[in-house]
């Protein structure tokens, strides 16, 4: 699993993988591995590849998460790496159009219809992706006017989905 943690402004990438009982993990470009064990119900228990044991305090607020170490604490957002870069297309697009999948996966289900009127965050179809569904929101208000994909299909990154008309743009006024 990829995500981008932003801590003082800064985005760092992370990278998360299974590794036995335990986690390997990418922060930028170093590698560690570690297993970690809930030790109550904000409390954790991070021990490293060398032996080393750390426990420390974890809340989270949303994409925020606190972690207190120690007299130190430390706020850092996870961000989804595919958020960003949809929040990035809505940006340059203004919302309306096509919508294309961002990662390959496959279609496990429509959650709309040729003509229903959509508002923005209204759910299109889920894609089942990296074991993960993800639910397809519309970027903007509108009306859906076509739909390229059917439950069961396989997608590539950038497959075009499903095309949202802005509200006030009727099927035919579609270029």
């Amino acid at each position: 699993m990829r995500f981008i943690a932003r801590h003082e402004g800064i985005d760092i990438p992370v990278e998360v993988e299974r590794a036995g009982g335990g986690y390997r993990v990418k922060i930028g470009d170093r590698w560690l591995t570690a297993d970690l064990v809930d030790a109550g119900p904000s409390l954790r228990s991070l021990r490293l590849e060398d032996g080393t044991q750390f426990s420390f305090a974890h809340h989270r607020s949303g994409t925020m998460h606190e972690i207190s170490l120690r007299a130190s604490k430390v706020h850092v957002e996870v961000i989804d790496p595919l958020a960003l870069k949809r929040k990035r297309g809505e940006d340059e697009t203004g919302g309306a159009g096509v919508i294309k999948a961002l990662m390959p996966g496959r279609i496990a289900r429509l959650l709309v219809a040729p003509g229903a009127a959509v508002r923005k965050g209204a759910g299109l179809l889920v894609l089942e992706a990296m074991k993960m569904e993800n639910e397809i929101q519309s970027p903007a208000d509108g009306v859906v006017d076509e739909i390229f994909v059917k439950p069961g299909d396989t997608v590539e990154g950038g497959a075009d989905l499903v095309h949202v008309a802005p509200a006030t743009a009727t099927p035919s006024s579609r270029a």
